[in-house]
């Protein structure tokens, strides 16, 4: 069988990740994570050759990296590393598998959650909804298309990259009269989010009250959202960044700290409350079965009277 320098390979696959544009240091950190396991193998008496790597040896890196290192985004980081290089090998032919996905799971790291407190949810909704009286018709419908963001993330859980895509098309009212939002993602096959009931009167607002902009203007896109100054609408679409300054300037009037993301796990505590199990929060997150709630349910059973949520709606009426 034919020897192949591990080494080499690894500056091969460097140099290819510096042509795709990748940053200095992120080179950089994928160098010193490999670097991590030739040392290893080295410390077993192992020639650096590519033939030398064997299932077992792998198993045993794993169990080496949760010895060594507490962090778990330690692990984690050097994991992905040799993963996304077999990667690079197997697509060179030079290995009949990736024996990292089969050896090593790399370890989900959860952040402890810092949801807002449902009163700040609230004042959001409240906030969003200033200007839907409003006699201008594009605050009217930036009012709207804000409200249409947060029932979005806090009714359905949608992280803003998904948000940033979505199309009209991706909106659909179920036989239930409830509408659904469907998520398309590149390695995984769609699913659709069942959004409250509540959305519907303000999605219908928003759809007619935009369309007469549309029609005025003479403009044609299908996104759902738009970009917009306080004069105009500029394009179709509004992406990640603009939902982000969305939050933080509605953050700033208000004197909180709420964000999209921390808007979204006030909507897991929300689903918690409502009893819906793991596996389907899971599902409508859109992240793996190994995802860990446990974060969650810790902090919800402590505190229950700080981390009780339920429909905007039902409290606000």
């Amino acid at each position: 069988m034919k020897t192949i320098d591990l080494v080499d390979e690894q500056n091969k696959f460097l140099k290819a990740l510096e042509i795709s544009g990748k940053s200095f240091n992120t080179v950089k950190n994928y160098r010193t994570d490999l670097n991590c396991f030739n040392k290893f193998m080295t410390t077993k008496g192992r020639d650096l050759f590519i033939t030398e790597i064997t299932l077992q040896e792998v198993k045993e890196y794993g169990s080496f990296l949760d010895k060594t290192y507490n962090s778990p985004n330690s692990i984690r980081r050097r994991v992905q590393a040799l993963r996304i290089f077999f990667d690079f090998l197997l697509q060179k032919n030079l290995v009949q598998e990736n024996m990292i996905k089969k050896a090593i799971v790399s370890p989900k790291v959860v952040d402890a959650p810092k949801p807002p407190t449902f009163k700040e949810v609230i004042d959001l909704y409240k906030f969003f909804k200033l200007q839907v009286t409003s006699e201008n018709s594009l605050e009217k419908v930036t009012s709207y298309r804000n409200l249409v963001i947060f029932y979005l993330i806090y009714g359905a859980g949608l992280k803003v990259s998904d948000i940033s895509i979505l199309k009209e098309s991706h909106l659909n009212l179920g036989k239930d009269d409830k509408y659904r939002v469907m998520i398309s993602h590149e390695k995984r096959d769609p699913y659709t989010v069942v959004l409250p009931k509540e959305f519907n009167f303000i999605y219908e607002k928003y759809k007619k009250n935009l369309e007469t902009i549309k029609n005025n203007e003479n403009m044609d896109f299908t996104n759902l959202l738009f970009n917009g100054n306080p004069y105009k609408i500029l394009s179709g679409g509004l992406s990640p960044r603009g939902i982000e300054i969305l939050f933080k300037d509605a953050s700033t009037k208000l004197g909180t700290k709420i964000t999209a993301k921390s808007l979204r796990q006030a909507c897991v505590f929300k689903w918690l409350c409502h009893n819906e199990s793991d596996s389907s929060i899971k599902e409508w997150l859109g992240v793996q079965p190994q995802y860990s709630l446990k974060p969650f349910h810790d902090l919800l059973k402590s505190k229950p009277d700080i981390y009780s949520f339920t429909e905007i709606q039902e409290q606000d009426e």
